[in-house]
């Protein structure tokens, strides 16, 4: 996500963070859906709170899931690389793992990524001050995952001294499995990285407009009518300049009180909603019904498309059109009965993770990642870049300034510094990446390749990190194949490993 992932307009064209969404429906996954998989949650103790320096001699808790049922001594540690939220999520979303591990005798282990879930090194105050916000990074996150790989091989999991640790993960999960591979190949064999956008940032150039123009030939691509879109956004703006507009838009969405359209100007926080729902369901637009996000039909986009084959000549009518797709989206089981779209007012998704502001603080420090819109003819939205540094600026300011933050905490060059926009001697790692997934824009490339060990992946008919989704019926055989590589390059990866330790 998962991925994963998906996109919230921060503050529009200066800074897009993680969709509320995506947060909600991780939550909503642990508590009200059981899980086909089984795991023991366990926690590593005397983790350091910074890997690299002396001065803090602070100590935390990692939160992490193991499964050795089919472990056989000596065998590989299938290892997932945290995401941005509770861990139940991702365990759950990851069915590859769990459905090969039996075929490699494998043990089962999801890490979760500090500061995110129940991980939170100072507790109910880890997100009060910048000093304690300041050691969630990525690359501390990595030394945690080494630490706890040590761990596991040398004390937890009997025999496994010798065990090939295989890193999996899936968006920002998958930059991690990359990165831990590429910074440390003497602790993990190989990588498979999905949906992983590991050039996103300002120093591989990757256009800031990409991101819209991937989800507007999705979109097209199943049959949307581009006018109709746009449409949809001049009657949202028409409409909220009367009264009588106001009270249609307001019914129409089914707005709760507080985020009820009450002024001309707020067409845009409810355009920006719906604009969401476009961003996040070109990301999971699987074959089949699907609850990662949100509960959603087989290909939805297809599903959405239906509502927008023509453009209508009312106001009214146009935007009934965008009401029906959002309608699909955030209410496809019928149970929703209102919805709260002003982001500013709407704070219940938020705090369904119980940490929502991790990864806007990643996005204020290191993973500053450039995503805007430029409307015709690049995509159907409206035009929103450039992206700039002091919009960026102003908005951590604006969010963190309470806590601590300072512009210069704001460093859009590290990721490049610090991981690189090549991997000259990198090796081992399955770059997987869907052609119907926006974030593959950022990718290590958007055609399939070979660079030495290195592989890209296109699948046409993918979306978010579809390839590490557990089997299912109406899986494409594309799917299937793909998946087939990546065990070949995993049972590569194993036995390369195991003939150096012999």
């Amino acid at each position: 996500m998962l991925i994963l992932l998906v996109l919230l307009a921060y503050c529009e064209a200066l800074m897009h963070i993680r969709d509320p969404s995506t947060w909600e429906s991780i939550s909503r996954s642990e508590s009200v859906r059981s899980s086909p998989y089984k795991w023991s949650e366990e926690w590593l103790d005397g983790v350091p709170l910074d890997h690299f320096a002396f001065a803090n001699k602070d100590q935390f808790k990692l939160r992490y899931f193991i499964n050795t049922d089919s472990y056989e001594e000596g065998g590989p540690i299938f290892f997932y690389t945290g995401n941005e939220g509770k861990l139940e999520g991702f365990a759950e979303n990851t069915g590859f793992m769990w459905d090969i591990a039996p075929e490699f005798h494998a043990a089962v282990v999801f890490a979760e990524h500090r500061f995110y879930g129940r991980t939170q090194p100072y507790g109910a105050t880890s997100y009060n001050t910048t000093d304690h916000l300041g050691y969630l990074s990525s690359e501390q996150a990595l030394a945690d995952f080494v630490l706890l790989i040590d761990h596991l091989k040398q004390k937890r999991i009997p025999g496994a001294e010798n065990s090939p640790v295989i890193a999996f993960g899936g968006s920002y999960g998958g930059m991690l499995a990359a990165w831990i591979r590429t910074k440390y190949p003497h602790k993990v064999a190989g990588a498979i990285a999905a949906s992983a956008p590991v050039f996103w940032f300002v120093d591989s150039h990757v256009p800031e407009d990409i991101y819209a123009k991937i989800v507007t030939r999705s979109f097209l691509g199943a049959g949307c009518n581009r006018k109709a879109i746009e449409r949809g956004w001049r009657a949202l703006k028409n409409l909220a300049k009367t009264e009588k507009g106001r009270a249609y838009l307001n019914e129409l969405f089914h707005l709760e009180e507080k985020s009820r359209v009450v002024s001309d100007d707020d067409h845009k926080f409810l355009a920006s909603f719906v604009r969401e729902v476009f961003e996040s369901m070109a990301m999971v637009n699987y074959p089949y019904p699907s609850e990662f996000l949100a509960p959603l039909p087989g290909w939805p986009v297809k599903e959405a498309c239906k509502f927008l084959g023509k453009v209508q000549s009312t106001d009214e009518d146009a935007a009934r059109q965008l009401y029906e797709v959002t309608n699909l989206y955030y209410n496809y089981t019928g149970t929703t009965k209102s919805f709260c779209a002003n982001a500013d007012r709407c704070e219940g998704a938020f705090a369904a993770l119980g940490d929502p502001m991790g990864w806007p603080w990643q996005s204020c420090t290191e993973m500053v990642m450039p995503i805007c819109a430029n409307g015709w003819p690049n995509d159907f939205f409206w035009k929103d870049c450039p992206f700039t540094m002091e919009g960026a600026i102003e908005n951590c300011e604006k969010t963190f300034g309470k806590v601590g933050f300072k512009s210069s905490m704001l460093r859009p060059h590290w990721p490049s510094q610090n991981y690189g926009t090549e991997f000259p001697s990198a090796s081992n790692i399955v770059f997987s990446n869907g052609f119907l997934d926006p974030w593959s824009g950022g990718g290590w490339s958007m055609t399939p390749k070979i660079e030495g060990s290195l592989v890209s992946i296109i699948l046409k008919e993918g979306a978010h990190h579809y390839d590490l989704r557990g089997t299912h019926p109406d899986d494409t055989e594309e799917v299937k194949n793909v998946r087939e590589q990546e065990k070949a390059y995993i049972k590569k990866w194993i036995q390369k490993a195991k003939m150096r330790k012999n």
